[in-house]
C-alpha cells in the first residue's frame, strides 16, 4: 500500500496559534493583536467555526446586522480558514 504525503503547502493551521484551545481564544488573540487600533475593525469568523464562536462568548456577545460585536469588534462569518482582518482580505 503506497502512502501520499500530505502536502504541507495545504495545511491551514497557523503556527502561531499551534497552543490555542477554541476558536473564542484565537479571536481573543486577533483583537489583541490590534489593541490600537479597534474602532473600525471588523474581523472575519470562518463559517465552520461561527457557532462554536457564539456558543462560547455568548454572555459577552451582541447581535448586530452582519454579525455580532464581541470586545467591541464586529465579527462576520465568512468563508475563511482562520480569524482573519476583513481590510487584509
Amino acid at each position: 500500500m503506497e502512502q501520499t504525503p500530505h502536502p504541507s503547502h495545504l495545511d491551514q493551521t497557523d503556527p502561531a496559534n499551534a497552543d490555542v484551545r477554541d476558536i473564542r481564544e484565537e479571536a481573543d488573540r486577533e483583537i489583541d493583536a490590534y489593541a490600537r487600533d479597534l474602532h473600525d475593525l471588523v474581523l472575519l469568523m470562518p463559517e465552520d467555526r461561527w457557532d462554536e464562536f457564539v456558543r462560547l462568548a455568548q454572555d459577552e456577545v451582541q447581535e448586530e446586522e452582519g454579525g455580532v460585536r464581541y470586545r467591541g469588534v464586529l465579527f462576520r462569518r465568512a468563508p475563511v480558514t482562520a480569524v482573519v482582518a476583513q481590510e487584509g482580505f
